[in-house]
């Protein structure tokens, strides 16, 4: 009975860290703030940059699109509009990837200073 007691306090102890984790957590807004801080700061700014740029060139080629008269026209403008899309795509998945990287890297580092922490903690016990 004394260990069944032990492991649900254990997992109440784990459950309500955890909840304080995920409520803890900044959030879509938070974490694309933080790319804009990290260590590949000119990179995001610069695709940030090319990926407006590249958003009015599409945007461009849809409105080219539709007000084409000839079908060699629509497909030129078409061809550009799936380009433009596309490297668009490309540059919100690495956005994406870069804040996905950054929050690892967070989560990493928190556990590194929890088991660090452990450790001090057990050591201080033993030699108490």
């Amino acid at each position: 009975m004394n260990i069944d007691k032990k492991i649900k306090e254990s997992l109440i102890a784990e459950q309500q860290h955890l909840d304080s984790i995920i409520s803890s957590d900044q959030g879509l807004f938070g974490r694309l703030s933080d790319i804009y801080q990290g260590s590949m700061r000119l990179w995001v700014i610069i695709s940030t940059l090319a990926g407006l740029l590249i958003t009015i060139g599409f945007v461009y080629a849809g409105y080219q699109f539709v007000i084409a008269t000839t079908p060699s026209l629509q497909i030129f403008w078409a061809v550009w509009f799936i380009v433009g899309l596309i490297s668009q795509i490309a540059i919100k998945l690495w956005l994406f990837m870069e804040m996905n990287r950054i929050a690892l890297l967070k989560e990493v580092k928190r556990s590194e200073l929890n088991i660090l922490s452990a450790i001090n903690d057990q050591g201080v016990q033993d030699t108490v």
